[in-house]
């Protein structure tokens, strides 16, 4: 996948997991990921880097970052933007620079974005229950409407076929007794056509 302007853009996923991803047992790198905590961060960023550590994502710095604010190496977790001296100054999102003041609004915004998401499946369920059957007449009557239908269909294509048939057929009419002889003197005529002509003038 190329990643300059203009691009393929990276979509959904094609196909559903069916089963949860599941860490080795035995990986000691993965109960090391597991044991780092991470403070400071917003609900949205925090949900981030544990998914990521849930599935195996997460890649653990092997050296102190440089700060984005006083340009010092002293980051030591991954995906952090500024050190953990400069967010307590700031009193912002160490990940993504959101004023703590804001964190709530995020909440909440998830929140509903939850709620609108379980709305919809129950509604989608409720309408799948009240959702009526057809009764066995119906669908009967409709077959049979179906097949009226169909069967008037292609008696008038067979029609339209024969009436097609018969017109092409009259408009074709047999040449005349003097236009055959004009064509047998006419020179350029090659030989199997002026015996078609002589068969032809015979049947007159």
């Amino acid at each position: 996948m190329s990643c300059r302007r203009g691009g393929p853009t990276k979509g959904a996923p094609r196909h559903q997991n069916s089963v949860a991803f599941k860490h080795n047992k035995h990986s000691k790198k993965s109960k090391k990921i597991e044991g780092i905590s991470h403070m400071g961060l917003c609900p949205k960023c925090h949900g981030i880097i544990e998914w990521r550590k849930k599935y195996r994502k997460y890649k653990p710095l092997k050296a102190p970052r440089k700060c984005g604010s006083c340009s010092n190496r002293t980051i030591v977790r991954a995906y952090h933007a500024i050190c953990a001296k400069c967010r307590a100054k700031k009193e912002v999102c160490a990940k993504c620079l959101l004023p703590r003041t804001q964190w709530k609004s995020v909440e909440e915004e998830e929140e509903e974005e939850e709620e609108g998401e379980e709305e919809e499946v129950q509604g989608a369920k409720a309408d799948g229950n009240d959702a009526n059957i057809p009764n066995k007449s119906d669908i009967d009557e409709n077959e049979s409407n179906d097949i009226k239908a169909t069967t008037a269909t292609a008696i008038d294509t067979v029609e339209r076929t024969e009436q097609k048939s018969v017109s092409s057929s009259s408009s074709k009419q047999q040449p005349t007794r003097k236009e055959l002889l004009q064509r047998l003197d006419d020179p350029d005529v090659r030989e199997r056509e002026r015996r078609t002509i002589l068969r032809k003038l015979e049947q007159i």
